[in-house]
């Protein structure tokens, strides 16, 4: 396949996915929770679009409430209501109709994502391959000992070794960089469409980190550092910490 793209003239289309399902366990309808009156999945996407590496952007919902408030603002989006474990699983089902060579999934619960981060990944990116974004974590910072906050390891070619909710590396004998794992991720086509049918390794089930199964079913998973502010909402407290960065922004 990669050979068969080198020859090809053509370029590479890039498509941007945001996966958004209405059923959370901590936090139930947030793609429509209002972030200083603008529902989250707006806020997502109108950062989304600003990506200048991105051919289109498209919403991808279990639900027909995100469905018709997408439409209503003539933000595209499409329904997916099959069953999907995670987000990059309801990604692989819903490109089938749609036109593209990588897809970029971005967390619909991200509604401060650096379009720059986007187009980074993407520039990184090679066809062949899983790329995924991460920052670098102040040792001060609370996000350390965050559970909701993915950290990420990885080898001298900043291959992805491992994920966990916890903190890791542990400080044994000398403080290292920490690095967080963003919720975005490039695949090429047969690489995203390959991810629902790998077995979902006992990693992935206890951690609870999609990416893990790539590592797990022994892919490569390239990290990519990027600047982004690294703050998604998974509780309704986030909501009022996100609105505070963005009044902080405006003054």
């Amino acid at each position: 396949m990669q050979d068969e793209y080198r020859k090809s003239d053509r370029p590479t289309k890039v498509v941007g996915l945001i996966p958004a399902r209405y059923h959370s366990t901590r936090f139930e309808g947030k793609p429509l929770a209002l972030i200083s009156g603008i529902p989250m999945i707006q806020r997502v996407y109108n950062q989304t679009i600003q990506s200048k590496s991105l051919a289109s952007v498209i919403v991808l919902t279990d639900n027909k409430d995100i469905y018709d408030f997408c439409v209503s603002m003539r933000m595209n989006c499409l329904i997916v209501d099959e069953e999907c474990v995670t987000g990059t699983d309801r990604c692989a089902k819903g490109i089938k109709d749609i036109e593209g060579d990588v897809f970029v999934n971005i967390q619909g619960d991200e509604p401060l994502i650096n379009p720059e981060a986007i187009d980074q990944l993407v520039e990184s990116h090679t066809l062949g391959s899983v790329t995924n974004a991460y920052i670098n974590i102040d040792t001060s910072s609370d996000k350390r000992h965050d559970n909701n906050v993915v950290k990420v390891v990885t080898d001298s070619y900043n291959n992805a070794l491992y994920y966990s909710r916890l903190s890791i590396p542990y400080y044994q004998k000398e403080e290292t960089i920490v690095k967080q794992q963003l919720g975005l991720y490039a695949f090429n086509r047969e690489f995203l469409e390959m991810f629902p049918h790998l077995p979902i390794g006992e990693l992935e089930k206890s951690e609870s980190v999609e990416m893990l199964r790539f590592v797990e079913n022994g892919f490569k998973v390239k990290m990519v550092e990027v600047e982004d502010e690294g703050y998604s909402v998974d509780t309704p407290h986030d909501l009022v910490i996100v609105e505070d960065i963005l009044r902080k922004k405006l003054c």
